[in-house]
């Protein structure tokens, strides 16, 4: 019996590895689209600031900076977003080594109902239309940011390059993608 369960236990140890080392194959060789003029460049802090959860109070950068942070932009009209909710919630199960914000242009009763709707696990910046299109310039709906634990931007991208055929975000297309990048977040 110990010598089945010692056996039973490489192979699943042998099968993480593969899988993992599939998922960094596929993140590699996998070129992602970043969002199209976006306004802040690789390298430059992202704005932060004056960002409000919605309950109208001010989200503190030092909140959420201290490892990596991968944002959510979301919209409530926005079906795929809908989807990506229980996906994200897995990957900051998964994962503490990321932090998870939320930008929405949604006022903050409308983003407050989603959240309870939705079971967001992650704070919520919301009211957030200005930012959003004229300093970001996001246009499409949804899309993710990643920075380094400084608030440096790492990369973007739209969700529909991290998932199935289908053209939805997986858990293992945001993954690979965060394990693509987050080695250059860890400081």
């Amino acid at each position: 019996m110990e010598k089945t369960l010692r056996s039973y236990s490489k192979t699943v140890v042998i099968v993480i590895w593969i899988i993992a080392t599939l998922q960094f194959a596929y993140a590699k060789d996998k070129e992602y689209k970043a969002l199209s003029d976006f306004r802040v460049a690789v390298g430059e802090i992202f704005p932060l600031n004056s960002l409000e959860d919605p309950n109208s109070k001010a989200l503190l950068a030092d909140r959420i900076l201290g490892k990596a942070v991968l944002i959510n932009f979301y919209t409530q009209y926005c079906p795929p977003c809908i989807r990506e909710v229980p996906k994200l919630n897995q990957v900051m199960e998964n994962r503490n080594d990321i932090n998870v914000l939320a930008i929405t242009p949604d006022n903050h009763d409308e983003a407050a109902r989603y959240v309870k709707r939705y079971g967001l696990k992650w704070p919520v910046a919301s009211n957030a239309n200005e930012l959003l299109s004229e300093q970001l310039n996001v246009d499409a709906y949804p899309a993710f940011a990643l920075l380094d634990s400084k608030g440096r931007l790492l990369a973007t991208v739209y969700a529909n390059q991290l998932g199935g055929e289908d053209g939805h975000a997986t858990v293992e297309g945001i993954e690979a993608w965060l394990n693509f990048h987050v080695g250059t977040a860890s400081e």
